[in-house]
């Protein structure tokens, strides 16, 4: 496996990389870098070539800035039986609200929080079908952004404080479909669901749970070394 200089580009010849002091010396501008930093960086650039056939879009900026983005998945027949369960609790309420007002105007006021998880749950059909997630990624921060019709959605935090990124079940008590129904609405086959996510000492933080598994392994692994590689 060649090193390229990071200067200059050139390969690296083998009689200038010190395994024992992890130091290694381009012989042609001369630079002197680290042979770890520079085996990781050929490792993400053949890595971001093995995801093949896949939606989730990448760019890398300056100063080893990367940008993962998964698309919006539109409108699916799995949103439809979540439709139908928003337009059917709508008529029920709207026919329980006019029964109360009947009687006493103060009664039907009780059928408020009905009402306001009726409309939670269609933002949530909207903004599942139209959300975009984007994550970006530097030496210092990592910023994950939900931009949906609706409560769009911004996370940050310093890539010091994430403790590890992988797999995590969802605990609905914790965020139980009124507190997040984007992310309760995607539980379409039941509780205990894993999704990708930033662990740190204080949050859990979910992204790219539309993604396939395939996807989902894949962008764990790259936000993995892209944190090894502002650690070394």
């Amino acid at each position: 496996m060649d090193l390229n200089c990071k200067d200059c580009k050139n390969k690296i010849e083998p009689f200038n990389i010190n395994v024992t002091t992890d130091l290694a010396k381009c012989g042609i501008c001369g630079s002197i870098q680290r042979a770890s930093e520079l085996l990781l960086d050929l490792e993400i650039e053949e890595e971001l070539k093995t995801l093949k056939g896949s939606e989730i879009l990448i760019s890398q900026g300056v100063s080893d800035k990367f940008e993962f983005s998964y698309p919006k998945k539109g409108f699916s027949v799995y949103q439809i039986p979540k439709l139908l369960f928003a337009l059917f609790w709508f008529a029920f309420i709207a026919f329980w609200t006019w029964g109360a007002s009947q009687g006493s105007i103060f009664f039907a006021l009780f059928s408020i929080p009905f009402w306001l998880a009726g409309f939670s749950m269609l933002i949530g059909i909207i903004n599942d079908a139209n959300e975009i997630q984007i994550i970006r990624i530097d030496r210092f921060r990592l910023e994950i952004k939900k931009i949906r019709p609706v409560f769009s959605k911004t996370y940050e935090t310093n890539l010091e404080d994430i403790q590890s990124v992988k797999m995590q079940k969802v605990d609905m008590n914790k965020v139980s479909i009124f507190k997040d129904f984007n992310l309760g609405s995607k539980m379409q086959y039941g509780f205990g669901m894993e999704f990708p996510a930033i662990i740190t000492g204080s949050k859990t933080e979910y992204f790219f749970e539309d993604a396939n598994d395939a996807e989902q392994e894949w962008i764990i692994k790259m936000v993995g070394s892209l944190m090894q590689k502002t650690r070394l």
